[in-house]
């Protein structure tokens, strides 16, 4: 008890110094009002993604990059009723996964984006590729640029464009599959 100050007393302290390598936006109670939200909705938005309804979504339409849209379901029945013959892509990172896609000139994930089919153009000299992505009917009379496929337990999405392919003082148009996980 004889440590402790008397609150009576007109002693002259000084701050301690305990917190001064913490800087003092640090010490503001704003900031650690701040960190205490951001820690509780870190927290409950983790809590939320182990509900077994968190893998669980409505079906709706996706929308890509540049206003592309995609078909909405999983077997492809809008486009293909019958299904279709997927085929291997020609090369990318998936060359060796089962077949998902079907009828490009060329498929895989070397003409992908974002998980959507390239825009733009790029020089590798001396050939300049330009990528357009295309929608099309695919059967029905909606267009659309994507569509998801399911091959084992994986999702995939078939995004289809146009590759141009000049050099050499020729060019090439080629239809090529953008192949990407959904």
């Amino acid at each position: 008890m004889e440590q402790i100050p008397d609150a009576e007393t007109s002693a002259v302290t000084e701050p301690t110094l305990a917190l001064a390598g913490l800087g003092k936006a640090s010490s503001r109670r704003r900031t650690v009002l701040r960190g205490v939200a951001l820690s509780s909705l870190t927290l409950g938005a983790t809590a939320l993604s182990w509900s077994p309804l968190a893998g669980q979504r409505a079906a709706r339409a996706e929308n890509g990059p540049n206003g592309l849209k995609g078909w909405d379901r999983t077997d492809c029945k809008d486009a293909y009723p019958d299904g279709y013959s997927e085929e291997k892509d020609t090369g990318g990172s998936y060359v060796n996964e089962p077949a998902a896609c079907f009828g490009g000139d060329f498929m895989g994930s070397m003409y992908c984006s974002s998980g959507w089919h390239k825009k733009g153009t790029e020089r590798d000299a001396p050939i300049l590729y330009t990528y357009t992505p295309i929608s099309t009917a695919c059967g029905s009379s909606t267009t659309k640029n994507a569509w998801k496929w399911k091959t084992g337990n994986k999702v995939w999405r078939c995004s289809d464009g146009n590759t141009r392919v000049s050099g050499g003082g020729s060019t090439r148009t080629y239809l090529t599959i953008c192949r990407a996980r959904a």
